[in-house]
């Protein structure tokens, strides 16, 4: 029988990964996070800790854990209902690879973005997992997803043994979950660069479980996978798809609003630097299909629809 741990349980997208995997003849899960799900999987042996790398080491090697998935993200799930002040996200991608490592986990699985390659005017049509990621960005989740995929690429380097795959998700939404990206969508207005209208995408918290699932109970696989819906949608479709209303903008306006106060007040906070609004960053898929044998079962449209029904 093997054993998979998966941190973040306390999360919707944890408890959905924990209960899929839960179902497999042969698998025994063992869910950890600061707190309980809302609605306890079946079959899930749910343990709620500090998620220290000390206590992680501990369970691993109490339960013999042969695989683990790292859910535990703080940013990306709305109804996620804890926030740890001074131990980020990189910082517990740190403390679970250092466990692992000590445990002898061979088999690693962790959410990361498709929106790490960067959006830039010299962008193919989809980005393979094989492109280079974005330089960096500024403070915030998209940063912390890059930062996380150099972190594991560099431990990856040092321990080429253990098999360690990156799901790609695109910005998800569903079950009550609305990613930062998805909740920029939904803004009245949401401010869109004029004369731009980037392709986007997004995915059901539902199809990104599957992929994570799959990635995970198929331990010949390694490396990077984008999963998104198909197919992309324009940025104006997607906003209006989700209940919020474009507003185009001149780039003076992004300009000014670091200091006039009611362009500060009518752009908001961006979820990701303003490239986005300008030039597409959008993931090629083909690998997780292939390789994965995975499918999005819902379209973006269809995804943001729905959302917007439950928000409205």
């Amino acid at each position: 029988m093997a054993t998979v741990l998966v941190t973040g349980i306390g999360g919707v997208l944890g408890s959905l990964v924990a209960g899929i995997l839960a179902t497999q003849p042969r698998m025994r899960v063992v869910g950890v996070g600061r707190v309980a799900p809302e609605q306890m999987p079946a079959d899930v042996e749910v343990r709620v800790c500090d998620m220290s790398g000390e206590t992680l080491l501990t369970m691993m090697r109490a339960s013999r854990v042969d695989a683990v998935v790292h859910l535990d993200m703080s940013g990306e799930e709305e109804t996620l209902p804890y926030e740890i002040p001074g131990r980020g996200n990189v910082y517990r991608a740190i403390e679970v690879l250092g466990a692992c490592h000590a445990a002898e986990v061979k088999r690693i699985v962790m959410r990361s973005s498709t929106l790490v390659y960067g959006a830039r005017a010299d962008a193919p049509l989809f980005f393979a997992e094989t492109a280079p990621l974005s330089g960096g960005a500024p403070a915030g989740l998209l940063q912390d997803y890059i930062e996380i995929e150099r972190l594991v690429a560099d431990f990856k380097a040092r321990h080429p043994d253990v098999k360690i795959t990156m799901v790609r998700c695109a910005p998800v939404a569903g079950n009550g979950v609305r990613s930062p990206v998805v909740q920029f969508f939904t803004r009245r207005p949401a401010p869109m660069l004029a004369g731009f209208d980037p392709r986007v995408q997004v995915l059901h918290i539902h199809d990104a479980a599957v992929a994570l699932a799959l990635a995970t109970l198929n331990d010949q696989v390694d490396g990077a996978f984008n999963v998104a819906a198909h197919p992309p949608l324009l940025l104006s479709q997607a906003i209006l798809f989700a209940g919020g209303q474009p507003l185009p903008l001149p780039a003076l306006a992004f300009q000014a609003a670091s200091f006039l106060e009611p362009l500060r007040s009518l752009i908001g906070t961006l979820p990701f630097p303003i490239e986005y609004l300008q030039y597409a960053c959008v993931g090629d898929t083909r690998r997780a299909v292939c390789a994965l044998h995975w499918e999005p079962q819902r379209r973006p449209d269809e995804t943001l629809r729905e959302f917007a029904a439950d928000h409205a």
